[in-house]
């Protein structure tokens, strides 16, 4: 099935690929890049690791959706290669990439997101709920941070 990508964000970070992909790779790096106000509702409930964190690991996020709802969103890693790309998917249809390049003095970390569903329309529809270049950015931000501390 394909991809929309709906938003697509790049900073530099100040630290080699290989420094960079290893953080990136964690999922609890993941969930704490993301923005305070939805950190605030969201929690890390169970992480499966294959070995290297590869293709097949999955994390299990809980949190509130609209400040009301409960929801339960399972991330399962769909590619690994090491050093130049992940790709998480939900099994809600969202999927976060994240690439890795070098550059003159460090790294530039990409992120995007995109939608994958049987129904159309429905990215078109998820991209109304959130800020996505806001949010992106925010959360590059926090691991560009994170990263060269």
């Amino acid at each position: 099935m394909a991809v929309k990508e709906l938003h697509k964000r790049s900073v530099h970070v100040d630290a080699p690929v290989e420094k960079v992909f290893a953080y990136v790779k964690e999922p609890r790096h993941y969930l704490e890049a993301f923005p305070e106000q939805d950190r605030r509702h969201t929690g890390l409930a169970e992480v499966n690791l294959t070995p290297e964190g590869g293709v097949g690991s999955t994390y299990r996020l809980v949190g509130r959706v609209l400040l009301f709802f409960h929801m339960e969103w399972t991330m399962t890693r769909e590619e690994y290669v090491p050093n130049e790309r992940l790709v998480d998917h939900a099994n809600a249809g969202g999927v976060f990439t994240f690439t890795f390049e070098p550059d003159e003095t460090g790294t530039t970390l990409s992120a995007a997101f995109g939608w994958s569903s049987k129904v159309p329309f429905v990215a078109d529809l998820v991209d109304l709920s959130w800020e996505g270049d806001s949010d992106l950015d925010a959360m590059l931000a926090n691991l560009k941070k994170a990263i060269e501390t």
